[in-house]
């Protein structure tokens, strides 16, 4: 599929927000909201185009989801960024999730843990939380220009928009030092669709430290494994790409394809 910038992130939008809106609240759990979200991402949006010369060109994507079960993990999601230019340079990173849900009928994030955090933002200081909600998410960062991704895919013209998502990235060091475990945090917060489109898939908000690389592919197991991985490939206009030094490679023997179920 081919887009503008914006309306690729309006179509990534309302990808998330529709399958964290359809979890039923009997299966309100981090685990299951991001398999499912990752399932559904890979169904209908991993293979883009992207017009404009200022744009990164091609972006193509796969899920995975780790094998078995461990005694320690690394955050639930991490992404796997290697984008190559025209010029015939690439750059290679990674980004750490890690999922927390709304507690029900409360404003709370209980599951959020002092020592888990410190324990991902020793290795990866850039990591942020990704913060799922039953309830429209409003008043985020920059919310006053989400408007315009947002009528990309409003079944109709809609003058006054209301801004609004229903997964947000937090950066953990804020959490760290607000010490907020609930919906506060939102004011700190980017709707999960612009970190992919604006920051991740453009390079920025990645670790680049050797370290967190072998964490996120799945080669270093002493500090636990991530849940489940996004592998992303993105190409420049023009770009030439050898595939054996282009991308970082995922351990496959601890990883498999993520499949809807």
């Amino acid at each position: 599929m081919t887009h503008q910038l914006v309306e690729f992130t309006g179509q990534l939008e309302k990808t998330i927000s529709d399958s964290v809106k359809g979890i039923p609240i009997s299966h309100w759990d981090e685990d299951h909201i991001t398999f499912t979200l990752l399932a559904e991402l890979n169904k209908t949006l991993s293979s883009i185009v992207l017009e404009g010369e200022d744009y990164r060109r091609d972006i193509e994507w796969e899920s995975y989801k780790l094998r078995g079960n461990y005694e320690k993990y690394f955050g639930d999601i991490a992404i796997v960024v290697s984008i190559n230019y025209r010029d015939g340079t690439n750059l290679q990173g990674v980004a750490f999730l890690e999922a927390k849900r709304r507690d029900w009928r409360k404003t709370t994030f209980s599951a959020m843990k002092k020592p888990q955090l410190k324990q991902i933002l020793k290795h990866a200081p850039r990591a942020h939380y990704l913060l799922y909600d039953y309830e429209d998410i409003t008043g985020f960062s920059n919310s006053a220009s989400f408007g315009n991704e947002l009528r990309y895919y409003s079944p109709y013209w809609v003058e006054n928009i209301v801004e609004k998502t229903s997964s947000l990235c937090v950066p953990l060091n804020v959490a760290d030092a607000t010490g907020f475990k609930d919906t506060l945090l939102y004011r700190h917060g980017t709707p999960l669709s612009r970190m992919l489109s604006n920051r991740y898939f453009q390079g920025l908000d990645l670790e680049f430290n050797e370290k967190a690389k072998g964490i996120a592919t799945g080669f270093l197991e002493e500090f636990g494994y991530p849940k489940f991985v996004m592998k992303v490939q993105v190409r420049d206009h023009s770009a030439e790409v050898d595939d054996r030094q282009s991308q970082l490679n995922l351990n496959l023997q601890a990883y498999e394809r993520l499949e809807q179920r």
